[in-house]
Formats: C-alpha cells, sequence, structure tokens
C-alpha cells in the first residue's frame, strides 16, 4: 500500500489556521476559483512579485545568451528583408553554412532551460503545499522534480508520436477508401478526439509536482488515483487558464509589435536600397529602440512566469483538500 501524506491533516490544518484568505475545493463545480487559485495561497506576501520578477530577470540573461549565438542568422534575415523584398533564396547559401554552429550553440542552452523550469516549479509548489515564500534552491526537492520533469517529457514525446498515429492512420485509410476530403476530415476529427484525450489525461496525472513536494518522494502515477472523478473539472480549469493567456498573449504581442514597427519607421523613411539594412542595424542597436523593447519583453516573460505558476494552482488544490479531508490515502495507484 501507498501511503501519502503522513501526518497531512495535522499539517495543512496549520495552515488553514493562519491563512489570511478563502480556500476554494475543487468538489464543487467552480472552475473560475481553482483557475485563480493561485491568488489566494496562504503564506508571506510578495511571492508572486519576486516569482515573476526572478524568472523573468533570469530568462532575460538566457534569452540573450541565444541571441547572441543566433545573432549571425538575424543579420541575415534583416538583410533580405531590407535588401531584396524578403526573398531570402539568395542567401541560402550563406544561412547554411552559418545555421549549423548557431543550432548547436542553442542546442546548449536546453539543459539550462530545463534547470530553470525544475526550481522555479519547486518553488511555485512548496508555496502551494507549504505556504512558504518565495526562495529558489537546488536540493532534495528539485531531485525529486527534476525526474518528475523527465517523466513528462517521455510521455510528451509518446503523446505526440500517439497524435500522430492516431490522426493520421485513420485519415489515411478512409481517404483511400473514400477520397481525400473524407480523409482530411476523418484525420482532423481523429486529431481533436486525441487531442481533447490528451488534455484530460494531463489533467489526471498534474498533481505530480504537487505530490512529490507533499510527500517529498517521487510521486507520478499516484496521481491518477488522487484525481478519480476529477479530470474534467481540471482540464475545464486548465482550460480557462490557456484562454485566458492566449488572449492575454495575442494582446500583448501585438502591442509589441507595434512598438517595434514604430521605433524602426525612422530608419525604414530615412534610407533606401542598400543602406537600409546599415541604418535598421544601426537602430537597433541604440538605447532608444532596445531600451523600450527590453522593458515591454520583461514583462511579458513576467506573464508567462505567472501563467506557469498559476497552471500548478488547481492539481496543488487537489493535494491540499484532499490531505484535508484525510482521504490522501493510494491503495491503488489505478483506479
Amino acid at each position: 500500500m501507498i501511503r501519502a501524506g503522513i501526518d497531512a491533516q495535522t499539517q495543512i490544518g496549520a495552515f488553514d489556521s493562519d491563512a489570511r484568505r478563502p480556500r476554494m475545493s475543487l468538489d464543487k463545480p467552480d472552475l473560475s476559483g481553482a483557475a485563480t487559485y493561485f491568488l489566494r495561497t496562504e503564506g508571506p506576501r510578495g511571492f508572486l512579485l519576486r516569482f515573476a520578477a526572478t524568472y523573468a530577470a533570469l530568462a532575460v540573461i538566457l534569452q540573450a545568451v541565444s541571441l547572441w549565438a543566433q545573432r549571425p542568422i538575424y543579420e541575415i534575415y534583416v538583410r533580405a528583408f531590407t535588401e531584396n523584398g524578403g526573398d531570402i533564396t539568395p542567401y541560402m547559401d550563406e544561412l547554411s553554412a552559418i545555421s549549423m554552429q548557431s543550432n548547436l550553440g542553442s542546442l546548449l542552452m536546453l539543459p539550462v532551460s530545463l534547470g530553470l523550469w525544475i526550481i522555479f516549479e519547486a518553488a511555485s509548489q512548496r508555496r502551494y503545499i507549504r505556504a512558504e515564500g518565495f526562495r529558489l534552491a537546488i536540493g532534495a526537492d528539485e531531485g525529486r522534480v527534476a525526474v518528475v520533469g523527465l517523466i513528462w517529457i517521455a510521455l510528451l514525446i509518446a503523446g505526440y508520436l500517439g497524435l500522430f498515429l492516431a490522426a493520421g492512420l485513420p485519415g489515411l485509410i478512409v481517404g483511400l477508401v473514400a477520397g481525400a476530403a473524407a480523409g482530411v476530415v476523418t484525420g482532423g476529427a481523429a486529431l481533436l478526439a486525441g487531442l481533447v484525450a490528451a488534455l484530460w489525461l494531463f489533467a489526471r496525472l498534474s498533481p505530480a509536482s504537487a505530490l512529490t513536494i507533499h510527500d517529498r518522494q517521487i510521486r507520478f502515477f499516484e496521481a491518477w488515483q488522487l484525481t478519480k472523478g476529477q479530470g474534467w473539472r481540471l482540464a475545464g480549469s486548465y482550460f480557462l487558464l490557456f484562454a485566458a493567456f492566449t488572449a492575454l498573449s495575442l494582446i500583448v504581442y501585438g502591442v509589441l509589435i507595434f512598438l517595434a514597427i514604430a521605433l524602426l519607421a525612422p530608419a525604414l523613411d530615412a534610407s533606401a536600397g542598400g543602406d537600409t539594412a546599415d541604418a535598421v542595424l544601426a537602430l537597433i542597436a541604440q538605447p532608444v529602440f532596445w531600451a523600450p523593447l527590453s522593458i515591454a519583453m520583461f514583462l511579458v516573460l513576467m506573464m508567462q512566469s505567472v501563467f506557469s505558476h498559476a497552471l500548478g494552482g488547481p492539481a496543488a488544490l487537489i493535494v491540499r483538500r484532499r490531505t484535508a479531508e484525510g482521504s490522501l490515502t493510494l491503495s491503488e495507484t489505478f483506479g
């Protein structure tokens, strides 16, 4: 028998006695309440601002290194758009010569990005589960969350392959029998069904990090039993979060594009032909261009970090509520 959460009721009860905000239960069909749980966590104040600002600062450093590694490629595209009307064909040989080196440099950043996710995921779940203030660490929590992350990566790869087969094979078979149009419709329907199923599966296993932080042991598939009867409700909460973030992102990125065009307009108007590329590159190097865009991108990264923290809220709330009710006993992994 797998016993999750020794003395859990005592621990959660202590949190409740110091809580400053009302708590929301996922036993009620309140999707918006679960989606906004990240705004009502217990613990020292100022967590969300520190979390977002620190994440954004570290992400800016990673982005700067990545941009530096990819700079030769960006320069070619700038020249293509300013000198040749956007036609990249004459530059393909030059682009191929430097792409491999730049892409290898970018690949080296992947482990760093994964490490960044691990330490912030652990900090996020410590807030939800233990009501801690913001702190970054490299310790046992992070090691266990790293294993959870690797399992997620393996499932993501398997999921992509599964979606490809689930959508491609029915579409191919129907297309051969009933025609291309019927095959496309069948494949699209199968893909949509697969995406819905993937969201439900993600929701069922989503408390893995929270459960791992709570038990101080690696927990992944045990989350399946914990979310029994809550899969669609959790999926609905995640859908609300994704919809809100997508709408906000479209607005923010639209403003960023408008700002970039407005800042580049003087250089485009003041030059023509072969001088345009030099004028654009010169303007990009000036603080009048990169300073406002850097501030705007910093705020965008803060927004993204808040979204990543918010995604952990509904699942963490399940763990908190089930332990508070004394029902976090996982005698079977799948049930």
